[in-house]
């Protein structure tokens, strides 16, 4: 196996906690500054750009997947009262399996797996309240609970509506997000948590394990009150493990059985304003501390903050120490 380049089975291995060649690499999302950089000609971000674009970034990166971002949420709809419910249209679930074919056409013949990103349904329901998103949440969730509830199931049943749409296809895993943390803790109540998400969070992780495919979690922030459930309900990995709020050693030793972990890099900090060789030896570290149920990437994505060079350092890094 060529330590540089793509192979799909060296990510999902990692997923088991069973490392292959050398730590995988990677990322989720990389903006303009980026993917122009590294494809040598003005580029958009990962997830916008054609799926043969993907590919060709990925195989310059050693990247063992690339990323079809399955959307189910119309965010030009401002739910401020029941009576602007009828407005939220999620979208056609049919227009994912077409998306997700395009994809896997692309990586035919290649070791490139593909991944399918689905939103979770505190995320989608938060960004279509409004006037202010996420604060506009916050007041809705005491004094029009039921609306609430009722956009959590619309979210839900649109991403299981997705998970069905594509459950026969030949795509490799699932990236599941959704925005529970913030730096100080979650955007929720646990008693919220319990009541309100876990239920229906665990019915889109069931769908999703009923087609085979392993899962990578996303949420930002603090993580301490997602990661009992995902261990729980068998969720394979946790990312992007955002230092600061998390300590990822601690989450290591509580639940590294249970989870790879994907992240840690820090893309307000060393990746953005280090140099090369600080942001080598923080992904070094982690590759020694962590072992075989680690994966390397940024704390979140590659925002043109970053440059390139310190995210192909974090890139050599795994394929030259893991």
């Amino acid at each position: 196996m060529n330590r540089t380049t793509p192979n799909i089975d060296r990510l999902l291995s990692t997923l088991g906690r069973v490392k292959l060649d050398r730590t995988p690499n990677f990322e989720v999302m990389l903006n303009e500054r980026n993917t122009s950089h590294i494809l040598g000609r003005p580029s958009q971000t990962f997830w916008g750009m054609p799926p043969s674009d993907a590919v060709a970034l990925v195989q310059r990166t050693g990247q063992d997947a690339i990323v079809c971002s399955c959307t189910i949420a119309d965010n030009r709809a401002v739910v401020m009262s029941p009576a602007d419910l009828s407005r939220l249209v999620l979208t056609d679930p049919m227009d994912a399996r077409r998306k997700m074919l395009d994809y896997l056409e692309a990586v035919a013949g290649t070791r490139v797996g593909v991944c399918a990103r689905i939103g979770g349904p505190l995320s989608g329901t938060y960004l279509a309240c409004g006037p202010v998103q996420i604060e506009s949440f916050m007041y809705l969730l005491y004094d029009e609970p039921e609306m609430i509830e009722q956009m959590l199931d619309m979210f839900t049943d649109g991403a299981i509506a997705v998970v069905e749409a594509i459950a026969d296809l030949s795509f490799h895993l699932y990236y599941l997000g959704d925005d529970l943390g913030t730096n100080l803790g979650p955007i929720i109540s646990h008693k919220h948590i319990k009541k309100l998400w876990a239920p229906r969070y665990e019915r889109i992780v069931r769908a999703m394990q009923a087609t085979g495919h392993p899962i990578i979690n996303h949420c930002c922030g603090d993580q301490s009150s997602v990661l009992p459930y995902l261990a729980e309900w068998g969720v394979q990995a946790t990312h992007p493990i955002q230092p600061g709020p998390n300590d990822i050693a601690k989450i290591h030793a509580q639940y590294g059985q249970q989870l790879a972990l994907i992240g840690n890099i820090n893309v307000a900090g060393i990746l953005s304003h280090g140099t090369p060789a600080e942001v080598y030896r923080a992904t070094a570290e982690n590759i020694e501390r962590f072992g075989d149920g680690y994966v390397a990437c940024s704390s979140h994505s590659i925002i043109d903050s970053v440059p390139p060079e310190n995210y192909l350092a974090m890139v050599r890094a795994a394929h030259e120490l893991g």
